[in-house]
């Protein structure tokens, strides 16, 4: 059947995951691949219109800034709002006063999101005035200092006593003083003379349509696994019903006996996928957690993101083009030393991210602990390599350190981690009983392919 006259809606997109999942990432790369607009928010900030803070047309703004303020280009790009579980309803008995940076923020988003036309005044002075810098009003009223012999006034009418708060002056008699808060005929910097610029009250206005732009909302909803699992997990009251410890989040349930249906077709082939409770996050669950009905209304795909495993940190650690352990290299290597990292070790620190719940984002934080000395230690001395083990990086032990003679003794020492360490697959052909031998420079092959050496 042709399709005539249909007119297509977008989705927007509501991502639950915790932190360090890789949440903005994957929506900036989507931007990326589509080579559409893309602009990053905070919610937090965001508040209801006429308070203080942000109002939340300021998402259309930074939209229209990354594409230097071309409005059909914005209107075909990507929004992406993080840390919207702060913007959840508090309860009533919390505060008595206005929840302004909640349903306020909530029920502001309400025509952004389906579609409506947003007005953005842009002040900063993007395309008006001359930008010549000069002001083209009259002269400001305080003169500099050292010109002429007369003592300066600050005001005309003013007593040359140092008083700016007598009975003539323009603070006692309630009206501001010339040549201030824009009322001037001209404006300095860019403003071009017409009161433009950024003291002035005009500006350049924009008509943006958001029927087009695509919103995705994020944010780690702590808490959120609690509601889920207390609606689909069976009571621990009764004989057979399993006993589950209070907050449990991670053992799986029956969902068939629960007559829970499954919120994909993966979950119908493959029983050995993660439990995650989010991908079972209903609207009851976003309300009671504290979104209002007509926000969830707006956010049609609801989607989830698990915590990565200990594979996925460590392909972080090492095969992105900003992975921690190149830019840790080329640091070590400003002072000419090389850095070598055994997997062992790698699997340990993506180990430790896993344990305090920080995802990617706290790799950085156990890698700087880790090699915080190296950095301080190999600038100006014979340290040409630095080894990092699994017991160095479980901290039971300091970084090795070898000068530029001891290259066979870097080599025995990754050789001998990878012995410790979990054995290997049997496809990979089996290490040797005794150290590999150096090459010509001084890095083996089998290290090569036991040792990150980037």
């Amino acid at each position: 059947m042709p399709m005539v006259d249909t007119q297509l809606e977008k989705s927007n997109v509501l991502l639950l995951g915790p932190t360090g999942s890789g949440k903005t990432l994957l929506a900036k790369t989507l931007a990326q691949i589509l080579d559409v607009p893309f602009s990053v928010s905070d919610a937090t900030p965001l508040t209801q219109a006429g308070y203080v803070g942000e109002d939340v047309e300021i998402v259309i703004q930074r939209l229209l800034q990354s594409c230097d303020y071309d409005v059909a280009r914005a209107e075909q790009g990507i929004v992406f709002i993080d840390e919207i579980d702060k913007i959840a309803r508090k309860p009533d008995s919390f505060s008595m006063s206005k929840d302004v940076s909640g349903e306020g923020v909530q029920q502001g988003l309400l025509r952004m999101l389906e579609g409506t036309v947003v007005t953005v005044t842009d002040k900063s002075g993007h395309g008006s005035g001359s930008g010549n810098g000069h002001q083209q009003g009259p002269m400001s009223p305080f003169p500099p200092q050292g010109m002429g012999t007369s003592p300066q006034l600050p005001y005309p009418g003013a007593s040359p006593n140092n008083s700016n708060i007598g009975v003539n002056s323009p603070l006692r008699r309630g009206v501001p003083m010339p040549g201030t808060f824009g009322l001037g005929s001209g404006a300095g910097g860019n403003g071009g003379g017409n009161g433009s610029g950024p003291g002035g009250s005009k500006g350049d206005v924009y008509q943006v349509d958001t029927s087009n732009i695509l919103f995705i909302l994020s944010g780690a909803f702590v808490g959120l696994d609690r509601m889920v699992m207390d609606r689909i997990a069976k009571a621990s009251i009764g004989f057979g019903n399993p006993v589950r410890k209070i907050g449990d989040t991670s053992t799986p349930v029956d969902l068939k006996a629960m007559n829970i249906m499954p919120v994909s077709f993966a979950e119908c082939t493959s029983a050995a996928a993660a439990f995650n409770p989010l991908d079972y996050a209903e609207p009851s669950d976003l309300m009671k957690f504290g979104l209002i009905p007509e926000f969830i209304g707006r956010l049609p795909v609801v989607t989830s993101v698990g915590a990565l495993g200990r594979e996925a940190l460590v392909r972080v650690l090492v095969e992105p083009k900003n992975a921690l352990v190149r830019q840790y290299e080329a640091l070590l290597g400003l002072s000419g030393a090389q850095l070598h990292i055994t997997r062992a070790a790698l699997y340990a620190i993506a180990q430790q991210a896993i344990a305090k719940q920080t995802g990617a984002r706290g790799l950085r934080r156990i890698m700087e602990n880790l090699l915080l000395e190296p950095m301080f230690d190999c600038p100006g001395s014979s340290i040409r390599h630095v080894v990092i083990d699994s017991e160095v990086a479980g901290f039971r032990k300091r970084p090795l350190y070898f000068s530029k003679v001891q290259e066979a003794d870097v080599e025995a020492a990754v050789w001998s981690d990878e012995q410790r360490s979990e054995p290997s697959s049997p496809s990979e052909p089996s290490s040797s009983s005794s150290p590999p031998s150096s090459g010509g420079n001084g890095v083996s092959v089998q290290q090569q392919q036991q040792a990150v050496h980037l």
